[in-house]
């Protein structure tokens, strides 16, 4: 009977099975990194807003400073607008992009786990 159970616990990793693990593996990191460029993403989208609501509750002046690289320019308010506006429709455009390219990641793993655990059972372990 020992020996029935040791059987079902030895199975034969493939060059198939060795290859599906090392994507599983490579896929994981890069969707750590992509998650994290999401969120440094989200963070400048934070600031913009953060920026815009500065110059509302600011007095009236019409200058305003902008950061770019490490020098600032005096722009007025309606420049200020446009450059908000632009850099919010470029950062929104890099979140939606990383966000699909998350999921559809997700979902090729989640496919690859599912392959995996059929072949190996409880002798993988695929959790983070």
């Amino acid at each position: 009977m020992a020996d029935a159970a040791n059987k079902e616990d030895d199975v034969e990793v493939r060059w198939e099975d060795q290859q599906r693990i090392n994507e599983f593996g490579k896929n994981t990191n890069h969707l750590l990194e992509l998650k994290t460029e999401r969120n440094e993403t989200q963070k400048q989208l934070d600031y913009l807003e953060d920026a815009e609501q500065e110059v509302l509750l600011s007095d009236d002046s019409d200058e305003h400073k902008v950061r770019m690289g490490e020098t600032f320019i005096v722009v007025n308010e309606d420049d200020f607008n446009e450059f908000i506006e632009s850099r919010r429709e470029k950062l929104n455009s890099i979140f939606e992009k990383q966000s699909e390219e998350i999921n559809a990641l997700e979902g090729k793993q989640q496919l690859l786990k599912s392959d995996l655990y059929a072949r190996f059972g409880k002798n993988i372990n695929l959790d983070i």
